[in-house]
């Protein structure tokens, strides 16, 4: 099914052009520092920039005056920063939930879930390398998991865009999160050793004499150690290996090598005598994800650059799941006596990828273009035999049962072009056009996308910026059902405006406006309420694909806010707010609330240094409360199960969500080294935030307490307070 189109003729133009230049005498230039590499030189007046350090992303801290050209300025967040935080278990997808227009999916998970979007709709990219997912036990239909592949210390710093970005990247329809790994400054060497709740690891970074450097980080989980349940009826297992080389050639050609992968499991194996126990299904888990990538950047001359990468992906992932349906006693305790299995997946995937990107400085421009292919290589087999009740059906027959085996590679090609730069002293622009072909629907898509920034004067600036992007609905969901196939990609129109309303040495304080219409998303052709937009599937629920079809649509506007300050060293200050709202409509055309619609979510966290070098880390979230279904009473006590009342879907909302994270700091310092060593708690307060509603199958052997209403329904709660520690030797 592999297809070729416009895209491929393109990229082997550019390969021509770029064999046509590596053939010319170029006058020679200074060598590229890998250390600094990402930041953008300052233009000379007499003379063409020189772009053996330029790229088109731009890093901008609070204290710092230069923007990004033509876009709207982006909060750096500093490896150090997500160690020292308090609520992230130091994990960096965590510590994104705590920025302005983010919400997550429940305290378990770190789903990142940006403008009202689905966890799939982002993009991850480690020093500029893609990645579909960056997040340990990643089950169908989302990216995210119990804690990411990649560890802190390794971080040099995160970006995320949720508007406006580098066309060289693929087509995302929420945002792109960069990720770049740290640096060593001069010759030598650097280690990390680290312990603590959320694993043992360790770092060792090796800057060679004559350029090139060595990064190796490597963590492994310790809970299952101590615990097997962890609020889950499960804990989780998993370890993750990241590995970086640099090697520089001469004065005008370096490469690097840039591998991630991870290893992760779990099984959940909920009683089904537990009176507390709201979920029937055993789910067994077990995944591997790996991703190596080597990049070739060259210099040509002072003002022409180009970057030749290739990546191989790869995901290994078997899911078994089993629907408690009896038990009985023995000797007083409960015996599990019958279950079926309900759910079985085989997923051997694999993902090459060819990314040619030419780029070059002229005057205050910035001009890039370039052309990518991929191979998607698909291996998935999944069987659901007996299916479910649907909560969505008062039809006491199974529904959902299927079974599919899809064996194929097909192929995804794309290319585009893209200019940015100043317009003179106030005015600086950025416009673009990507467009991508996907032969396993014979789709293709147009993604434009400009953005302009206006300098009031050094302290604010105004920004304006509209694209259109276009993404394929999960593979695994287009292979399921014959009818899938024609979904075609989920489309988006996004229009932001904003302003930094102040910079100045001690923080910045930003503002921006948004609105997002999405078309062609994917509903259930069964289930007329229900759409992939608000599917996300959650550890131990039951897994179930169904027929779609892509006619639905959804629409989310906000307004954000965000103020980073700080005063000194004693103090620092990251406070966002959050007004927003999203729906859609499914088969049925009724406007309904989305599943993760919050109207309201507001993040303070702080560092306060305390005497005796004592840190406080603290995090406040506030949250509206979740929205949820009604039961229909009357038909789920006449079948004793859960049925849900259509006329009502997403129409209530739980309590206010709160939550306060602390966290105490210490660290020592030694002749060879120091140790920082962190401790605190999770939910401190121990608040019981609402995670939603479950109907009770064994409500007659309940107690009163267990259902206070008097009616089967149990509330299901967030995690509870959590202690937490750490302790990092740095020599």
């Amino acid at each position: 099914m592999f297809r070729t189109g416009a895209p491929a003729v393109l990229m082997l133009c550019f390969i021509a052009y770029s064999c046509c230049l590596h053939a010319q005498k170029l006058p020679e230039i200074a060598a590229v520092d890998p250390a600094t590499e990402g930041t953008p030189p300052k233009p000379a007046p007499a003379s063409p920039p020189s772009i053996a350090r330029l790229t088109t992303t731009l890093r901008v801290a609070a204290s710092q005056q230069e923007m990004h050209p033509g876009q709207a300025p982006v909060q750096e967040i500093e490896g150090k920063e997500i160690l020292s935080s308090a609520g992230t278990y130091g994990d960096l997808s965590r510590y994104l939930q705590a920025l302005p227009g983010v919400v997550w999916n429940s305290d378990v998970s770190n789903d990142v879930l940006v403008r009202g979007g689905h966890p799939e709709e982002n993009l991850y990219a480690i020093d500029g390398v893609e990645f579909d997912g960056i997040s340990h036990l990643e089950l169908p239909g989302t990216t995210g998991g119990f804690t990411s592949m990649i560890d802190a210390t390794a971080v040099s710093d995160v970006e995320m865009r949720p508007d406006v970005y580098d066309a060289s990247y693929s087509g995302r329809l929420s945002s792109l999160i960069e990720i770049h790994t740290r640096q060593l400054e001069g010759a030598g060497s650097e280690g990390v050793a680290s312990f603590g709740v959320e694993g043992i690891g360790g770092l060792y970074q090796r800057q060679f004499p004559h350029g090139g450097a060595l990064l190796l980080s490597a963590h492994r989980s310790i809970l299952n150690l101590f615990t097997n349940n962890i609020g889950i009826d499960g804990v989780p297992v998993y370890a993750n290996l990241l590995a970086r080389l640099n090697v520089e050639h001469g004065s005008r050609d370096s490469f690097t090598l840039l591998s991630l992968g991870g290893a992760d499991s779990i099984s959940i194996a909920p009683c089904a005598a537990d009176y507390d126990s709201t979920e029937f299904f055993e789910t067994q888990y077990a995944g591997q994800r790996e991703t190596g990538a080597l990049t070739w950047k060259h210099s040509f001359n002072a003002a022409v650059a180009s970057d030749l990468s290739i990546t191989y992906a790869v995901t290994r992932q078997n899911i078994e799941q089993q629907q408690q349906t009896g038990y009985v006693w023995v000797n007083g305790s409960p015996c599990q006596a019958t279950k079926a299995t309900s759910y079985v997946e085989s997923a051997r995937d694999g993902l090459p990828r060819l990314n040619y990107m030419l780029r070059a400085a002229w005057k205050r421009w910035l001009f890039s273009s370039g052309v990518s292919g991929s191979l998607p290589m698909l291996n998935d087999s999944v069987s659901q035999p007996i299916g479910q009740l649907s909560p969505f059906s008062t039809g006491t027959a199974a529904a959902d049962t299927t079974a599919f085996d899809r064996r194929f590679s097909t192929g995804q090609e794309a290319a585009f072009v893209q200019a940015e730069g100043s317009l003179g002293k106030r005015w600086s622009a950025m416009g673009g056009m990507r467009v991508e072909a996907f032969a396993i629907d014979g789709s293709h898509a147009l993604e434009p996308r400009v953005s302009v920034l206006y300098r009031l004067n050094q302290r604010q600036s105004l920004h304006a910026s509209w694209n259109a992007s276009a993404q394929l609905p999960p593979t695994m969901d287009l292979l399921s059902f014959p009818g899938n196939r024609l979904l075609g990609p989920i489309t988006i129109r996004q229009t932001a405006v904003g302003m930094r309303l102040w910079q100045s040495g001690w923080g910045a304080l930003d503002a921006e406006a948004y609105t997002r219409q999405y078309r062609h998303e994917p509903v259930s052709t069964e289930y007329p309420q229900l759409m992939l937009f608000n599917m996300i599937d959650t550890l131990g629920q039951a897994i179930v694909w169904l027929p779609l079809t892509g006619t639905g649509s959804a629409d989310s506007h906000g307004l954000e806010a965000v103020l980073r300050a700080h005063w000194h060293s004693r103090a620092h200050l990251l406070l966002s707010a959050t007004r927003s709202q999203s729906e859609y409509r499914a088969l049925d055309g009724i406007l309904r609330t989305g599943n993760y619609d919050t109207p309201v979510a507001i993040n303070a966290m702080t560092n306060i240094q305390l005497p005796w070098r004592i840190v406080l880390n603290s995090r406040e979230s506030f949250a509206s409360g979740r929205v949820y279904t009604a039961f229909d009473i009357a038909d789920s006590l006449a079948q004793n199960r859960g049925i849900y009342d259509l006329s009502q879907i997403n129409t209530l909302r739980g309590p206010l969500y709160n939550r306060m994270d602390l966290e105490l700091e210490r660290n020592f310092k030694f002749s060879r080294g120091q140790l920082d060593v962190r401790g605190g708690a999770e939910n401190a307060m121990n608040r019981g935030n609402l995670l939603g509603y479950a109907w009770l199958e064994d409500f007659a052997a309940r107690s009163a307490s267990t259902c206070p209403t008097g009616m089967p329904i149990g509330k299901i709660d967030q995690m509870g307070r959590f202690p937490v520690f750490s302790a990092e030797y740095r020599f």
